[in-house]
C-alpha cells in the first residue's frame, strides 16, 4: 500500500485532496522557527569544553530541529483535505519523528566541526534529506482511511531529490555564511540555514503530497464535519514553545560561558601571573607574616616560597637596616594604610642595589580580614641610565671634560659659599687660533684629535678647587681660586699661572703624523666670589677679554678691564639710540659747498648729522662705525639717499638752485645690495629729482669686491644721468686698472694730501700725479679739505679748479645753506663760514 506506483491516475479514477492555505503557511513557519532554534545551538556545541556537554547540546539542537520538521509534516498532513474520512495511527505517527531527529543530528554534527571536508558536508546534506524523506513517507504510512494510496512515480522521485538537494544546500549555506562572517554572527548563519531547511522540508512535503493519489473503496464515507483544528494548533504551539525554550536556553548558556570566562582567573592562574612578574610581589597578613610571594622575591632572598610562607618579614634581611625600615613602614601603614619610597635592597649574596618599595593595605569586601601587598622593583638599570644621562648632560663627549653647564653651576656654587679661604678667583677662556683652517685643510678628524689632546693637557691642571671645561667648538675654560688677598697680587698670580698653562697648551701637537704648532687666544677675568655676581655676567666679561685677544692675535693673554665693559655698554646704548633716531627722524643733513675757480658754488656734499635730545650733536665718527658693525648702515644710508633725492626735487623748482649738484656718500654694504640701483631709481622718480644733478661718492674698498656687479650697477645708473665720484683717492687700495674699467666721473683728492701741500714737499708731487692721472682719464678733480688760500693757489697751479673745504664754507644745515646761496651774489661771493 505504501509504494503503489502508477503511471496514469485517470485509468483507475484516483483522486487528490486540497490544501488549507493558512495551515500550509503555519507549517512552514513552525519548520523555520524550530530549525533556527536547533541551528542556533551549534555555537554552544563548539564552545563546550567537555564531551558530555557538547553531546547534550548537539542532541538538544537536533531534537528541536527534528521536532520542527515533524510538526511541519503533521500540520501539513492535516492541511490536506480529502472527500473521505482520514485518521492517523498514533504510534507510527510518533515514531516518524525519529528519522527527522536523526537527519538533523547528522547535519548538525558535521557543521559544528571547525573545518569539515566537502565530503562530510555532502554526507550531512544527504543525511538531512533522507531523514526528511523517511519521516514524511513513514508518516503517510500511518494514515488510516477507506482508500488505497498510490504515488505518481515521477513526482515521488522528485520529492526525494528535493529533500536531498535542499538538504545539501542548507548545510553548505550555513557553512559558507560561517566561513564569511565567523562565529561572531552565528545567529545570522543559523537564520539563513534555517530558511533553507524549512524550504527543503516544505518543498519535499508538498511535492510528495502532489505525487499522492487516493482510490476510495466502496465503504468510504464522507469526512467528519465536526473535526477540530485543536490538535494542529497544539502540535504547532508545542513545537514553537520548545524552539523558544531552546533559544532561551542558548542565551542563558552563553551568558554562563561569558561569566565563566570572566571568573576563570582562579587563584592558580593569579599566582602564575604574579610569578611571571619581574618585580617582587609579597602578600603579608596583619602580623607581617608572608602568605604568598612570587619567584622574583624567592630569587632575591634565596629562599623557596614554601619556606617563606608564615615567616615574619622582620626575619628577612631584605634591605640595609631592614629592622628599622620595617618598623618605620609599619608606623606609616597604621596611619595612612600605604607607604612607598626608594630603599637600598639587599640580594641573596649581600649586594646592595637601589629599589622602589611600595606597601598597601588590602581590605576584603566579604570579610574583616586585612592583608598587605608589597611590590619591590629593582631600579638599578634606571639609576645607571640616570647617571649616564647626568654625565652626558654635564660633560663633553669628545674630550670627556665638563661642559659649559657644569662650569656655570660650579661657579654658582662657588659664589653661594658663605666663607671662602681665598677672596679672589679667576676665569680664563682659551680659543684655538685658526682652528677652522686646520679643519678645512687636514680634515675634521684631525681637528677632533687636536681638541682631545688639548683637553688631555688641560686635565693636568685640574685641582680640588679648580674646574676645567670645554665650552663649545674650539673654546675651553679654566677656573679656580687664587691665594693672593690683594687685587694687584691676584692679577699677577693669575697671569703667571695662565702663562704656564698657555706654554703647556701651545707646545707642538702630533696629529696623525702631522706636527701642529697650536696658538691660543686667551681672555682672563679676576673676580671675587663673595660679590656673588651672576655667572652670565662673568662669562660676558671674560668674553670681552677674549675678544681683545682675538683682535691682537699675538698669543698673549688679555686681562679684563672695566673700561672694556663700559665701552661695550656705551656701544650697545648708542646702537639702540641710533636705531630709534633713524625711525623717529632725529637725523639731519648738513651741506658743505663745492666751488669752482671763480668761487662760484656749483654744488654741495651732503653730510649726515645726529642731533641727540640729551647728548647734543653726536659726531659721525662715533655713530657711523657702530652703524657699519651692526648693519644699521643700510637704513641709515637709505635715509640719506631719500633725503638727498627729496632735496634735489625741491631745488628743481627753486631759482638759483636748478644747476647745483648734490653729492651723497654711499657705503660699501649699501651699494652691494642686489636692488641698490632700483632703490635709487625709485627715489628719483618718487621725488622728481633730476638724476643729472646727483653724484654718488664711492670708496676704494668697494673696488675690492665684485667688480663686475659694481660696474653693472654704475652703468645702469649712469644711463639715466647719475654721476659717480671716487672719494678719498690715494689713501686706500688705489689701482690704475680699476680706474680704467670703472665708469667714474670724478676723483676726490683726500684731505690728507691737501693739508700737507704747504708743509711737506712730498704731498705736492702726489697731488700733481693724481690731477694729471684724472685729466688723462677725462675725469674731474675735486680737492677736499681746502682750508687756506695757499692750498687753493697750489691746487690751481697743479690744474685742480674745484674745491671743498672750510675756506669756502663749513657744513651747515639745509636752511642755512639755502639762505647763503640766496645772499651769495649780494655779498660778492662771500664765504659760507
Amino acid at each position: 500500500m505504501l509504494f503503489n506506483m502508477l503511471q496514469d491516475p485517470d485509468i483507475i479514477n484516483a483522486v487528490q485532496g486540497e490544501h488549507d492555505f493558512f495551515l500550509v503557511v503555519l507549517s512552514w513557519l513552525v519548520a523555520w522557527v524550530a530549525s533556527f532554534a536547533g541551528l542556533d545551538i551549534i555555537k554552544l556545541v563548539r564552545k563546550g569544553s567537555k564531551t558530555i556537554w557538547r553531546s547534550t547540546w548537539l542532541l538538544a539542537g537536533a531534537s528541536s530541529m527534528g521536532l520542527g520538521v515533524w510538526s511541519m509534516h503533521f500540520i501539513g498532513m492535516h492541511a490536506y483535505r480529502l472527500d473521505f474520512s482520514v485518521s492517523h495511527a498514533p504510534l507510527p505517527t510518533l515514531f516518524s519523528i525519529i528519522p527527522a531527529i536523526l537527519g538533523s543530528l547528522c547535519a548538525m554534527a558535521v557543521i559544528s566541526r571547525d573545518n569539515p571536508s566537502h565530503r562530510a558536508l555532502v554526507i550531512a546534506g544527504l543525511g538531512l534529506g533522507i531523514g526528511i524523506g523517511t519521516m514524511h513517507y513513514s508518516g503517510m504510512a500511518a494514515m488510516r482511511m477507506s482508500a488505497e494510496l498510490y504515488h505518481a512515480q515521477d513526482l515521488f522521485l522528485l520529492s526525494l531529490l528535493v529533500a536531498v538537494g535542499l538538504g545539501i544546500v542548507s548545510v553548505y549555506a550555513y557553512r559558507l555564511c560561517q566561513h564569511e562572517w565567523g562565529m561572531k554572527r552565528a545567529r545570522t548563519c543559523a537564520f539563513i540555514a534555517a530558511l533553507c531547511v524549512s524550504v527543503a522540508v516544505c518543498g519535499m512535503h508538498y511535492v510528495a503530497m502532489q505525487a499522492a493519489w487516493f482510490l476510495p473503496t466502496s465503504d468510504a464515507g464522507t469526512p467528519a464535519l465536526y473535526m477540530s483544528h485543536w490538535i494542529i494548533y497544539l502540535i504547532g504551539s508545542v513545537a514553537v514553545l520548545i524552539a523558544l525554550l531552546a533559544l532561551i536556553a542558548t542565551r542563558v548558556q552563553r551568558r554562563l560561558h561569558t561569566s565563566e570566562r570572566h571568573e576563570h582567573m582562579t587563584q592558580t592562574r593569579l599566582l602564575e601571573v604574579i610569578s611571571a612578574l619581574q618585580d617582587s610581589v609579597i602578600l603579608l597578613d596583619e602580623q607581617a607574616r608572608i602568605r604568598l610571594c612570587n619567584a622574583a622575591f624567592e630569587r632575591l632572598v634565596g629562599i623557596s616560597s614554601k619556606q617563606l610562607e608564615g615567616m615574619p618579614v622582620s626575619q628577612l634581611n631584605y634591605a640595609e637596616e631592614s629592622h628599622s625600615l620595617s618598623k618605620h613602614i609599619r608606623q606609616v601603614l597604621d596611619k595612612k594604610g600605604e607607604w612607598s619610597g626608594m630603599i637600598n635592597a639587599l640580594s641573596a649574596n649581600g649586594e646592595s642595589f637601589p629599589a622602589w618599595l611600595s606597601v598597601s593595605r588590602v581590605i576584603y569586601a566579604d570579610s574583616n580580614d586585612q592583608d598587605y601587598v608589597a611590590l619591590l622593583s629593582d631600579r638599578s638599570k634606571e639609576q645607571q641610565a640616570q647617571q649616564r644621562i647626568h654625565y652626558l648632560a654635564y660633560h663633553d663627549r669628545l674630550t670627556e671634560l665638563p661642559n659649559r653647564r657644569a662650569l656655570q653651576e660650579k661657579l654658582a656654587e662657588l659664589g653661594a659659599k658663605k666663607s671662602l679661604p681665598h677672596p679672589y678667583a679667576f676665569l680664563a677662556l682659551f680659543d684655538i687660533d685658526r682652528f677652522k683652517v686646520l679643519n678645512d685643510s687636514l680634515g675634521q678628524d684631525i681637528g677632533d684629535e687636536l681638541l682631545r689632546q688639548l683637553g688631555g693637557r688641560l686635565k693636568q691642571w685640574l685641582e680640588t678647587e679648580w674646574l676645567v671645561a670645554r665650552l663649545d667648538g674650539n673654546e675651553f675654560s679654566l677656573a679656580g681660586t687664587l691665594a693672593s688677598h690683594e687685587a694687584p697680587n691676584a692679577e699677577q698670580e693669575a697671569m703667571r699661572f695662565i702663562d704656564e698653562v698657555v706654554l703647556s697648551l701651545t707646545a707642538d701637537y702630533l696629529l696623525q703624523g702631522h706636527t701642529y704648532p697650536c696658538q691660543l687666544n686667551v681672555g682672563v677675568l679676576i673676580f671675587q666670589p663673595h660679590d656673588r655676581e651672576m655667572t652670565p655676567q662673568l662669562f660676558k666679561r671674560v668674553g670681552l677679554a677674549l675678544l681683545e685677544a682675538k683682535q691682537h692675535r699675538d698669543g698673549k693673554p688679555r686681562l679684563f678691564h672695566q673700561a672694556q665693559e663700559d665701552e661695550l655698554e656705551e656701544r650697545l646704548t648708542l646702537e639702540r639710540e641710533l636705531q630709534y633716531a633713524i625711525e623717529h627722524d632725529e637725523l639731519c643733513l648738513y651741506l658743505q659747498p663745492q666751488v669752482d675757480a671763480e668761487r662760484q658754488v656749483i654744488g654741495a656734499e651732503a653730510l649726515i648729522r645726529w642731533q641727540h635730545p640729551t647728548r647734543g650733536m653726536v659726531s659721525p665718527g662715533r655713530f657711523i662705525p657702530v652703524a657699519e658693525k651692526t648693519g644699521l648702515i643700510l637704513p641709515l644710508g637709505h635715509w640719506v639717499l631719500k633725503e638727498g633725492c627729496r632735496l634735489l626735487g625741491e631745488w628743481r623748482h627753486m631759482p638759483g638752485f636748478q644747476d647745483l649738484k648734490l653729492s651723497l656718500n654711499i657705503s660699501v654694504r649699501q651699494f652691494q645690495q642686489p636692488d641698490f640701483a632700483e632703490q635709487v631709481l625709485a627715489l628719483i622718480q618718487r621725488y622728481d629729482a633730476p638724476p643729472a644733478r646727483l653724484t654718488l661718492e664711492l670708496t676704494e674698498s668697494l673696488l675690492l669686491s665684485d667688480t663686475d656687479s659694481t660696474i653693472k650697477k654704475m652703468e645702469q645708473l649712469q644711463r639715466v644721468g647719475i654721476s659717480f665720484a671716487l672719494d678719498d683717492f690715494g689713501t686706500g687700495y688705489s689701482s690704475l686698472s680699476y680706474l680704467k674699467v670703472l665708469p667714474l666721473d670724478t676723483l676726490k683728492i683726500d684731505i690728507a694730501f691737501v693739508r700737507d701741500l704747504t708743509l711737506h714737499m712730498q704731498a705736492t708731487p702726489i697731488a700733481a700725479t693724481i690731477i694729471t692721472l684724472a685729466e688723462s682719464l677725462g675725469l674731474r678733480v675735486v680737492a677736499e679739505g681746502v682750508e687756506t688760500d695757499e692750498q687753493r693757489v697750489v691746487l690751481a697751479r697743479l690744474g685742480c679748479h674745484i674745491y671743498q673745504g672750510y675756506l669756502f664754507g663749513r657744513p651747515s644745515t639745509v636752511k642755512a645753506f639755502s639762505n647763503a646761496i640766496v645772499e651769495y651774489d649780494a655779498v660778492d661771493h662771500a664765504s659760507f663760514t
